[in-house]
């Protein structure tokens, strides 16, 4: 029987884990017909994912192979063709094949990935909207959420570290961690200041976990609306938020502000550039602030039929 299926997957050669496999694993489902694009530079997936989505004849699902910073990408592509006006863009299905793969984790629970492909291309999954959010200095897309400070730092200190995977982003962060000085600056919701002080890391959200192990915005939901965000103040005692952030709840640490709204502003008050991230790419260190804003219902995914506690 032919497969009744098309699946168009867009491949990162260079991300962090095995591409080839995660693609092997859909084509072994067999019910499928798989056509694999790779991209060759920065950029690539998101016009890929927009041509794919605009085409005469898109396929049935899009997947994304590679890691945050490939979801990202897609899902851009995905969100442009939306706003465009393509009236039925595919649902997005996301491979693991990165370092941290904490969207992945964010739509299955970690499921394996073998198992999923063969639920999502047999039928098995549901379809959900999320919420993305928007970079307004930039107009990035934002799908996994975005930080300032240490976060940002510890993708910085990825370079050149020996470690692997999920590993490699927790030893990164222990590296950061200890050469990072919080910087002055002032986070508002919806316009009004809800703290001025030291900053060591802003986490908005999106999805709760960062490189796949640390819950950093326990209580976000992905489609409610709003963002959330978990400030860490220069007050806190790092080791115990590092704990927490593994095995604990991180709002239960003295000195963590929390709150919630759909638009956050994060500024440095002294004017000087900040280190910041999205989906995992460290952005160019030439703004004093940033301003991310909602984007409610903005995209389609695939994901487990299962109930998970950061679906509304």
């Amino acid at each position: 029987m032919e497969p009744r299926l098309r699946v168009a997957a867009v491949v990162n050669p260079a991300a962090g884990g095995d591409a080839d496999r995660a693609v092997a694993a859909m084509e072994a489902v067999g019910t499928a017909s798989v056509e694999v694009i790779r991209t060759t530079a920065a950029g690539d997936a998101a016009d890929i994912a927009y041509k794919l989505a605009g085409g005469g004849s898109p396929p049935d699902i899009i997947t994304a192979v590679g890691g945050d910073g490939t979801v990202c990408e897609v899902a851009t592509g995905l969100h442009r063709a939306r706003e465009s006006g393509v009236a039925a863009v595919p649902p997005l299905l996301i491979a693991p094949a990165g370092t941290g793969n904490s969207t992945y984790r964010g739509l299955w629970n970690d499921e394996p990935w073998d198992a999923v492909a063969d639920r999502a291309l047999r039928g098995g999954a549901v379809t959900r909207k999320i919420d993305l959010a928007r970079i307004e200095q930039n107009d990035h897309v934002v799908v996994l959420g975005s930080g300032s400070g240490l976060f940002a730092a510890s993708l910085v200190a990825i370079r050149n570290r020996p470690e692997k995977g999920r590993e490699l982003l927790m030893a990164a962060a222990l590296a950061a961690m200890e050469a990072y000085v919080p910087y002055q600056g002032r986070v508002s919701i919806d316009g009004e200041a809800v703290y001025e002080g030291g900053i060591v890391e802003t986490i908005v959200g999106g999805f709760r976990y960062r490189g796949g192990l640390l819950n950093l915005v326990p209580r976000s939901i992905l489609d409610d609306h709003l963002l959330d965000i978990t400030l860490v103040t220069a007050a806190v005692d790092m080791g115990a938020f590092a704990k927490a952030a593994v095995s604990g709840d991180v709002y239960d640490v003295p000195g963590i502000r929390t709150g919630r709204g759909s638009r956050i502003s994060i500024e440095r008050l002294d004017g000087q550039p900040m280190l910041f991230e999205h989906d995992g790419e460290v952005m160019p260190e030439v703004m004093p602030s940033y301003d991310i804003h909602v984007v409610p219902a903005a995209l389609t995914v695939l994901t487990t039929g299962e109930p998970l506690p950061w679906f509304s």
